[in-house]
């Protein structure tokens, strides 16, 4: 103890020569240095000797033992008591404390004060002046005392592990922001190659659309070209016929009647023929080429901002286990306002889902069994890119497209299609309707077209001379029908492939012109000129005149393999189904997209499965052999529901047709004498 007041009592007389300096200098009337009296200098640190006496002044040296900084003239006298202390000067500075020990002991609100009491309550260090404002607090401990207390706890070494642990995981964090820089540098090098590379993928597929183009209009070109040719030639081949009959009969007119009258009669005939090709060549128009640029392209890529989605992958780490503890086991925690989420974390802005690989998943569908494949995912991604709303609106659930807007019926009724002395039961195989909701039939079991009005009640018929095949609309009051040889009776006149025109006028059925094919003629579809015809083993695509375009689609592994056809509103998707329960979905160019195989769409062999796509485009299709009426989706990938089943009384669908008139799913059915009407919800 005696030892500790020599120490003590001499550091008294050092500080009391040092002051007894200061006050002599007090004397001078100029000052030198860095001793301003008064001054408002701001150093970063100053020397504590002269602060205890009024005055600012700038430290130059820092003493380890003491823990303490000088000026120069009071680290002379330091310096002559105390030769043995570790003393570090401003060229060293990077060795000093980071904050002046000194100033960090003084209190904030009256700097001449010590810091000497820690409320408890406010968590707080105050000085005995600040006392007065925590009369009313009811732990007030001196800091000598708290000292004591956390010595005993040994909460000192306790905050020293913790820092010491803290320290290493800040390394070994910095490490890895480090290596994550060079990843992502690594990561946007790769990703430049994958733009260039989609870019080239996409110029390629764009060359290929434009030499499919050209080569459909090279195909148009000589097809129409043909057409005319033959024309110019049947021209060509009347005006000499008529002009060689006329001379003739001229030449031998007044020298012998009997070869007069028969040069006359061949004149007659002559002009017959040449009078019946000018009517039909006066009902045809002038033939154009014109071209219709898909809008379908240009409007997809105005929706985009990108090439792609790019994507911040956040993978998820295990948290560090929490090193820092609270060592004032009496300070007041302010109570919690909110709550994180520990299923989210807020990035840039961005909410980010949180993955977790046991609970992540993405689902794929399977349309042959209806079930769902769950997969497993174990990273989330965020994005981050200027198209972030279009983005984000692709991480929601998807909004149901109209043509996959699933179809419901709420009611029915059966209205009968017999017309009286018919010989068979109806077989209902195409249904139209004209804008005005006059409803058209086939019948195929008594080769008829019947008109029905508004109120369901047959008002009209045309009688084929074969067996009709199946129907389409042409415009507001006209249908294009396809028919051929009688399977089950026999016509007994060859064989005929043809498609009547007929249009409805003031509640009567007028026959129109007649196309006259080289090949089977059994399913048919229309859409803005195009005419669709299938002839069992493949699609072909025609004009209105009757010219044929090119072959979409062939399948020659079986027969029926190509039967009912059908095509969106929009033209994008053809659709082809044959009896062996396969609907295949084409692309306008005839690229098959997807086929669907559903074993509640088989039907016999002798059957036309019905098939049918609405104005919005949803598509419907006939299930013969399990009554029922199926909702597929736009692309064919997937059965959506059975709209219409045997419960409902379908026996056998042969036909459907939804009509935007009256919201309603009618249904044909083979040797059936009605119809079936169902409302649809």
């Amino acid at each position: 103890m005696t030892g500790y007041h020599l120490t003590f009592a001499t550091k008294i007389e050092v500080e009391c020569l040092m002051i007894e300096n200061i006050n002599s200098d007090k004397m001078a009337s100029n000052m030198e240095g860095s001793i301003h009296r008064g001054c408002d200098f701001i150093f970063d640190f100053s020397c504590f000797t002269c602060q205890e006496n009024d005055r600012n002044t700038e430290a130059e040296f820092y003493c380890e033992e003491c823990s303490e900084f000088y000026c120069s003239k009071c680290m002379e006298y330091h310096n002559y008591f105390y030769k043995k202390h570790a003393i570090l000067s401003k060229e060293n500075m990077s060795l000093w404390p980071k904050t002046d020990v000194v100033e960090q002991g003084k209190c904030k609100e009256h700097r001449k004060e010590k810091l000497t009491i820690f409320c408890e309550d406010h968590s707080e260090l105050i000085c005995h002046v600040c006392h007065i404002h925590h009369q009313k607090c009811s732990h007030l401990v001196l800091i000598s005392d708290k000292m004591k207390q956390l010595n005993q706890k040994g909460d000192f070494k306790q905050l020293s592990a913790t820092i010491y642990a803290q320290h290493q995981q800040l390394i070994h964090e910095k490490d890895d922001l480090e290596e994550n820089i060079k990843s992502l540098e690594k990561s946007y090098t790769t990703i430049l190659e994958e733009i260039k590379t989609l870019r080239k993928t996409i110029n390629d597929s764009l060359d290929q659309l434009e030499k499919n183009t050209k080569k459909e209009l090279d195909t148009l070109l000589v097809t129409m070209r043909k057409s005319i040719q033959t024309d110019i030639e049947d021209c060509t081949k009347s005006i000499t016929n008529i002009t060689c009959h006329h001379e003739d009969f001229l030449k031998i007119k007044d020298k012998s009647e009997a070869l007069s009258f028969i040069k006359y009669r061949k004149c007659i005939d002559q002009s017959l023929e040449v009078e019946s090709a000018l009517q039909e060549m006066a009902t045809e128009t002038e033939m154009r080429i014109t071209f219709r640029p898909d809008t379908t392209i240009q409007q997809t890529l105005s929706t985009l901002s990108g090439l792609g989605q790019i994507l911040r992958t956040v993978k998820q780490s295990h948290p560090a286990k929490r090193t820092t503890q609270n060592t004032d086991s009496r300070q007041n925690k302010p109570k919690e306002t909110t709550q994180s989420d520990p299923g989210h974390q807020t990035t840039l802005g961005f909410k980010v889902n949180k993955s977790h690989p046991e609970s992540s998943t993405s689902r794929s569908y399977s349309p042959e069994n209806g079930t769902n494949d769950l997969t497993k995912s174990g990273q989330v991604s965020d994005p981050v890119s200027s198209s972030s709303h279009q983005l984000v609106q692709r991480h929601q659930p998807a909004a149901v497209k109209k043509s996959d807007k699933i179809m419901k019926v709420k009611s029915s009724k059966r209205y009968s299609v017999q017309i009286k002395d018919e010989l068979y039961t109806c077989y209902i195989n195409g249904i139209c309707e004209t804008a005005s909701g006059e409803l058209l039939l086939t019948d195929q079991n008594n080769n008829t077209v019947k008109l029905m009005d508004q109120t369901y009640k047959v008002v009209a018929q045309c009688v084929l001379p074969l067996q009709p095949w199946s129907m389409c609309s042409i415009d507001s009051s006209r249908v294009a029908v396809s028919y051929g040889w009688d399977k089950y009776r026999g016509s007994g006149r060859g064989n005929y492939h043809e498609v009547h025109f007929i249009r409805v006028i003031n509640g009567q059925l007028i026959k129109g012109r007649i196309l006259k094919l080289h090949r089977y003629c059994i399913g048919i579809a229309h859409q803005d000129g195009n005419l669709y015809i299938t002839d069992g083993r493949a699609l072909y695509l025609y004009t209105l005149d009757g010219s044929l375009v090119r072959e979409m689609y062939k399948d020659t592994s079986s027969y029926n393999t190509v039967t009912s056809c059908a095509v969106s509103p929009d033209g994008d998707r053809i659709y082809v189904f044959n009896n062996s329960k396969q609907l295949v979905i084409l692309s306008r160019d005839g690229t098959v997209i997807s086929t669907l195989t559903d074993i509640s769409l088989k039907s016999p062999s002798d059957v036309i499965p019905g098939l049918h796509v609405t104005d919005l485009g949803q598509v419907l299709v006939c299930g013969f052999s399990t009554d029922t009426i199926v909702q597929v989706d736009r692309d064919g990938r997937q059965r959506l529901a059975e709209v219409v089943t045997a419960i409902d009384g379908v026996a056998r669908p042969t036909s459907v047709y939804y009509s935007k008139n009256t919201g309603s799913i009618i249904v044909g059915m083979v040797n059936n004498y009605d119809i079936i009407v169902f409302k649809a919800g």
